[in-house]
């Protein structure tokens, strides 16, 4: 019976009427409704609902360099494990013991052979199987054989270039129909290439959703970005497309501000494979449904995850990559250390956004927006997303 009272609480806030609403035109449209946001309720159905139902980040493969590296996750509110087997391929388990429950595995280790329960010892392979119960039959008797009708509990894992996603409950799409559209909006990229140089976090007052759209908002660039809105083109400027369950946009740069205030290509430094002349001056970037970010820029990118923490706080993840002989080069020092403090100071300029948007959201008034219709599709298509697999 809980998953059907989940389920009155969901439709409690996603209303027929909410749901109706989100499918007008735009003048007319509305979004999320403000419980979506603020309630700690709804953001416990979301872990459940949403994160557990879709293909969502849990880790960078190149954290698991060797066979028998492990790293304990958590992923919709749940443990997780990771382990890289002995054929190399990464794996995820649910981070518990099949016999009483225990949980398996606290902190990270590498070059594991087997993974062994701290309860009674029951010790499992990397593949997840059962190899050895000790004093399983009676003291001094122990079961060496194994049992091919226990092993840990699989999550369904895919690994994509550096990161590895996760759909907790099974019942998500094919990877491959999900990550097509990005793909396809990054075709002729070789991704696979770069190499991880850095990790920076933010935090911001809001809930996870609210800073997520407002990183794919190009409208508040004019007012809250002042260098990134000198940097860009105004004509390149546009909103979201949608493809599939992401969205995606792109800009250029200004010639003239390159290497100035602002600007994030990584002038001067070796140009990400596959990147055309004609991309030199580009930036492309997708929102990845549900909660991850990937930009690419003529010689670097980033991979952007918001965590929520709550129903009003967030946590925001940055990794950059870099072609591999860059990433230690001295003489880049200076670049990607400049960079760094670009995003930086680009994210810390949204930190008061942010915080007003969540505030608004206890109004009782707002009722979901009165919607841009150049700017908001990609909001609109978001909170359809969202709706369209929680009440699924």
């Amino acid at each position: 019976m809980p998953d059907v009272a989940m389920g009155r609480s969901i439709r409690s806030v996603l209303t027929d009427d909410v749901l109706a609403k989100m499918g007008l035109e735009m003048e007319q449209a509305r979004g999320l409704p403000n419980a979506a946001f603020v309630d700690e309720a709804f953001y416990e159905l979301e872990q459940k609902y949403l994160f557990a139902r879709t293909w969502v980040f849990a880790g960078r493969a190149s954290q698991l360099p060797d066979a028998g590296d492990v790293r304990p996750v958590t992923v919709a509110g749940q443990p997780v494990i990771l382990v890289r087997g002995r054929d190399g391929i990464v794996r995820g388990f649910h981070n518990v013991c099949p016999h009483r429950g225990a949980r398996l595995v606290t902190e990270g280790a590498d070059g594991l052979a087997m993974m062994s329960c701290p309860y009674h010892a029951w010790t499992y392979a990397l593949d997840g199987k059962l190899k050895s119960r000790p004093h399983f039959h009676r003291p001094d008797c122990h079961d060496t054989q194994g049992d091919d009708n226990v092993s840990l509990f699989e999550v369904r894992t895919e690994t994509w270039h550096d990161w590895i996603f996760v759909n907790l409950d099974g019942g998500a799409e094919s990877f491959e129909g999900h990550i097509a559209p990005v793909e396809a909006w990054f075709s002729g990229i070789r991704l696979g290439e770069l190499t991880c140089a850095h990790h920076e976090t933010w935090e911001f007052d809001c809930n996870w959703k609210l800073a997520f759209e407002n990183y794919c908002d190009f409208y508040h660039v004019f007012l809250v970005h002042p260098a990134l809105n000198q940097s860009m083109t105004k004509d390149a400027r546009k909103s979201m497309l949608t493809m599939g369950r992401h969205l995606m946009n792109e800009y250029w740069f200004e010639e003239a501000g390159r290497g100035g205030a602002g600007d994030k290509s990584g002038l001067g430094m070796s140009l990400v494979p596959g990147i055309t002349p004609e991309g030199q001056n580009r930036a492309a970037y997708t929102v990845m449904f549900p909660n991850t970010a990937l930009n690419v820029y003529p010689s670097n990118a980033q991979f952007v995850q918001f965590e929520p923490l709550g129903a009003g706080r967030t946590r925001m993840h940055m990794w950059f990559y870099f072609v591999p002989e860059d990433v230690g080069n001295p003489a880049f020092k200076e670049t990607r250390d400049n960079l760094y403090r670009e995003w930086d100071l680009l994210n810390r300029e949204d930190e008061d956004i942010c915080r007003r948007l969540q505030e608004g959201r206890l109004c009782d008034a707002y009722d979901g927006g009165r919607l841009a219709p150049y700017w908001d599709q990609g909001t609109v298509h978001f909170h359809k997303q969202i709706a369209e697999v929680m009440t699924a």
